[in-house]
């Protein structure tokens, strides 16, 4: 009985030991900051890795933080923060020689649709209601017109897709430019779609950082490299857990979120990369 009592005892205190040792090999979590310019399905893989804990597997305790692009560049460039996902902005800043790099592509077809009123024909269409003039929704306005043979139509600006959504269902325009989940919604509720911009090459979304960071953090930039990549391919190829994730935390409802699912595998760019004639595009 003696004896018994000082097996136990014993193994206690190894598996004591052993939780210790497992506990101080565990590095905590290290804050990573990004800022996304919405909460918006773009920027999804983003949202779905953190729930999913795959930036956590990284090291990573991602912070997102919802910040208009120019502010979330101006923020980066500063080193208040570590990464933006605001892709084309970024991109543009790039090249006019700000020290930033787009290190990972989220999206490179361009993930909008020309969505009208019930009943409209795209000849009838004499102006269609984007988020920005001249921002990449206006541009892909103007592909999708030119592909309609109807090309004198006025362009309105409402600020974001979600004006434009409503802008729709006031009846305040005869097409509208939108992004998922408000396509789904859109269509299924009966507004005609004419056509959509999941062809065309461009960048829309993506992880940038300082040119300064990604040299002196080498090991921490591919951490978040490889969760980002991971967190894209566990996107795409888990549907069963992706709508549900869909439904609970963008509030969506079944349909929309089954209907939004299928065009995010169309438009997520799985392997983070890009082709250089993309990039090497003038547009």
């Amino acid at each position: 009985m003696k004896k018994t009592v000082i097996c136990i005892v014993a193994l206690v205190a190894l598996l004591f030991s052993v939780q210790q040792n497992t506990h101080a090999q565990q590095k905590p979590l290290e804050k990573i900051r990004l800022t996304v310019p919405a909460k918006a399905l773009t920027f999804v893989p983003y949202y779905f890795g953190k729930a999913q804990g795959i930036f956590a597997k990284e090291g990573i305790d991602l912070e997102i933080i919802v910040m208009r692009p120019p502010l979330g560049v101006t923020a980066l460039v500063a080193g208040d923060l570590d990464y933006t996902a605001a892709g084309g902005l970024a991109f543009r800043a790039a090249m006019k020689g700000v020290p930033i790099r787009t290190i990972a592509f989220i999206q490179t077809r361009l993930s909008f649709s020309l969505i009208g009123q019930p009943g409209m024909t795209p000849a009838r269409i004499r102006n269609v209601a984007v988020s920005g003039i001249g921002s990449l929704a206006h541009y892909a306005a103007l592909t999708l017109m030119k592909k309609l043979n109807n090309e004198k139509v006025a362009y309105i600006s409402t600020n974001t897709t979600a004006n434009s959504y409503t802008t729709l269902l006031a009846k305040a325009a005869d097409a509208v430019i939108l992004t998922p989940p408000y396509t789904s919604m859109a269509t299924l509720a009966g507004y005609v779609d004419f056509g959509n911009t999941y062809d065309v090459r461009d960048l829309q979304g993506g992880l940038v950082a300082r040119v300064p960071y990604i040299h002196d953090h080498r090991e921490r930039v591919k951490a978040m490299i490889r969760a980002t990549v991971r967190s894209m391919e566990a996107l795409v190829k888990n549907e069963s857990e992706v709508i549900p994730y869909l439904q609970r935390d963008f509030a969506l409802e079944p349909k929309i979120a089954a209907d939004t699912y299928k065009i995010l595998r169309q438009i997520v760019n799985a392997d983070g990369d890009i082709e250089e004639p993309v990039l090497r595009d003038p547009r």
